[in-house]
């Protein structure tokens, strides 16, 4: 079994099990040293749903290394086959081990979707262009890994009701310790300055629209 950790839509149990059907053990835990940022591009958003490329708000979450950051996850073990189609799925990010803490503050480790980049994404996980371009390059042209992005909204939206329905503790904790790709404003505030943004709690997201 391979024990997963997951920090945004994968906070919703429902949302989990549709994408690992044979999951056990799902639980919330925390994982210190690390916080969320919405900085790769959904290629999602084009190859599936004809989103425009050259729009700006395309952003789906990931994680990076943040020393005064704790965020709040959920864990869960499933079989090897299940987790390579995972893997397979987040094909874009780097999975790294992290340590989790239980809300019994047991210790554990888990594998995590954390960020990458362009130039290692292109050198350590296609093999060729062809690879690249088919992933990729036939949705998409630029960059993956931007500083200057926005969440996508329907799936910020999702995001944002997978932790609410957890607990007010873990929306907080995502709208605290969730930032734009800037790296500097929390969600928190970015919601505060958009009203459209505001009423996210009544979004229709259709969730298999975004997957």
């Amino acid at each position: 079994m391979v024990s997963v950790v997951g920090y945004g839509s994968l906070l919703s149990e429902r949302s989990a099990r549709e994408t690992v059907p044979g999951l056990r053990n799902f639980r919330l835990v925390k994982v210190p040293g690390y916080r969320r940022i919405f900085n790769k591009v959904g290629v999602v958003f084009f190859s599936r749903h004809a989103e425009d490329p050259d729009a700006i708000e395309i952003a789906s979450c990931s994680t990076q290394k943040d020393e005064a950051s704790s965020i709040i996850c959920c864990q869960f073990e499933c079989s090897e086959t299940e987790y390579e189609a995972l893997y397979e799925r987040e094909h874009r990010f780097n999975w790294v081990e992290v340590r989790t803490i239980d809300l019994q503050g047991a210790f554990a480790k888990g594998l995590m979707c954390t960020g990458s980049s362009d130039v290692e994404y292109r050198s350590h996980k296609c093999a060729s262009e062809a690879e690249y371009f088919d992933r990729v390059g036939q949705y998409y042209k630029g960059l993956l890994w931007r500083d200057d992005i926005l969440p996508y909204p329907r799936y910020l939206a999702f995001c944002l009701q997978a932790a609410a329905g957890q607990s007010q503790a873990v929306l907080d904790n995502f709208l605290d310790h969730t930032f734009l790709a800037d790296g500097e404003t929390s969600i928190r505030t970015y919601i505060g300055q958009h009203r459209l943004l505001s009423d996210w709690r009544a979004v229709d997201t259709g969730y298999s629209y975004l997957k």
